[in-house]
């Protein structure tokens, strides 16, 4: 029966219900129930075999912000212990589900599940979630007393167990490999013998382990990480994106559908945690949950997107206006793009938000609400000029009026562009008008 290498009609015809099932999963508004959720983290906690922790609830980001703002953030993840940067369950299951099906299959099944927008859209929420809070992590870093050590009283001790957190990444991945069994337990003989042998093992092969770039990089990222909480602050959703992590969408398909063998209790609990948790970021000794926003919309690529109102609201009272993926001010995100003016662009300074303007506005109102210059006429169609520096490059827009109706379309071209002749050609993927006039 393994590897499956191929789709029946019947299992090929439910992919779309599992991402339609998943989408509805990342854009829930129904608050959670903090009983289920407590019980669910206790079991998560225990199937991998650490304590339990303790569970602090926030209804949103400005909950969030006002606590720890009262608090002295390294004495705070003293208690909290380091994170957990991948969940042992997710690793679990994808392995397993992983050596069920042939790759190619897999790959097949994760585009057509449309695994990249789901993720996506996990991770903005998880970004935009915790952005306030990694800001407030990194200026209380900055601002540490001079009377402690430079990296804070905390940090020698969760530099250490994050080190051996990766280590035992490290050896797993060591093992997996033909003979690795037998190194691991040499080294650790090795270690056993004794503290000079333990430095000369240091001497000969960590040190020089430790200088190689993936690993100084892998140290620089989480220096940076403990520094500002950036990596942290994206939420355990985010951190189990990797090559080696499955999308619970796709477990969930592989599991249920493709019927795969796995640890039920584990995939019990990993589904639980992405379904009826909201967002939660675990430590050792903490586990830091946000309920479910109380509004939350998405464009069809996973990227948050509302017109005339917050994209993403919390109940407690914090909201992300969101154009495409974009953040935009709320003097914007508060008013419909139908009614944006053209002439906010000449007062805006900011690239990024001048080219969501442009696009909400539309290249049609902007030829008209700007007076745009004519520079050549060739029947129906005008080559225009915008003449306020509104974008990077200058605007030149290909303009067509509809001779039956008199509607109005416009379309940008490149500014090296001289004719509208010209124009139309490069519209036309270099076809000449008067070509295309005849084979139409």
């Amino acid at each position: 029966m393994w590897p499956i290498d191929t789709l029946t009609p019947i299992q090929d015809a439910q992919i779309e219900a599992f991402f339609q099932r998943w989408l509805a999963v990342s854009c829930a508004t129904t608050p959670i129930e903090t009983q289920q959720v407590e019980q669910t983290i206790q079991r998560s906690y225990a199937l991998m075999g650490k304590r339990q922790p303790e569970i602090l609830f926030f209804s949103g980001p400005l909950e969030a912000q006002a606590y720890l703002q009262e608090r002295r953030i390294d004495q705070l993840l003293n208690q909290w212990g380091v994170p957990l940067l991948t969940l042992p369950l997710a690793k679990q299951l994808s392995h397993q589900v992983r050596s069920q099906l042939r790759a190619e299959l897999l790959v097949e099944i994760s585009e057509r599940l449309k695994v990249a927008e789901l993720a996506t859209l996990s991770q903005n929420l998880s970004l935009i979630t915790w952005t306030p809070l990694a800001e407030l992590f990194a200026w209380n870093t900055q601002h540490v007393e001079e009377d402690t050590a430079p990296w804070g009283g905390w940090s020698p001790s969760l530099w250490d167990q994050l080190w051996q957190q990766q280590q035992t990444e490290w050896r797993q991945a060591i093992q997996s490999q033909p003979g690795g069994d037998l190194l691991v337990h040499v080294g650790e003989t090795l270690w056993q013998w004794g503290e000079p042998v333990g430095q000369a093992l240091e001497d000969a092969v960590i040190h020089p382990f430790r200088q190689q770039p993936e690993v100084q990089a892998w140290e620089q990222g989480m220096q940076q990480m403990l520094t500002t909480m950036g990596l942290v602050g994206m939420g355990w959703q985010a951190l189990t994106q990797t090559s080696e992590v499955l999308h619970p969408a796709l477990l969930d398909y592989c599991i249920e559908v493709l019927e795969c063998d796995h640890e039920p209790e584990a995939w019990t609990q990993l589904r639980s945690l992405s379904t009826h948790c909201g967002l939660i970021l675990p430590f050792e000794q903490m586990c830091v949950v946000f309920d479910r926003p109380i509004q939350c919309h998405a464009d069809p690529e996973g990227r948050f997107h509302y017109e005339g109102g917050a994209a993403l609201q919390f109940a407690d009272g914090y909201r992300s206006y969101q154009f495409h993926g974009v953040q935009i001010p709320e003097r914007y995100g508060t008013v419909h793009p139908h009614v944006w003016k053209a002439d906010w662009l000449i007062h805006e300074q900011n690239a990024e938000l001048r080219r969501v303007l442009i696009q909400g506005i539309g290249y049609d109102r902007l030829c008209q609400e700007l007076q745009a210059e004519a520079l050549n006429t060739w029947r129906e169609y005008t080559l225009l000029r915008i003449s306020p520096a509104i974008d990077v490059e200058p605007i030149y827009l290909l303009k067509m009026t509809c001779p039956s109706t008199g509607y109005i379309h416009a379309t940008r071209v490149p500014p090296s562009i001289q004719s509208a002749r010209e124009a139309i050609r490069w519209v036309n993927w270099d076809t000449d008008p008067e070509e295309f006039a005849q084979e139409s």
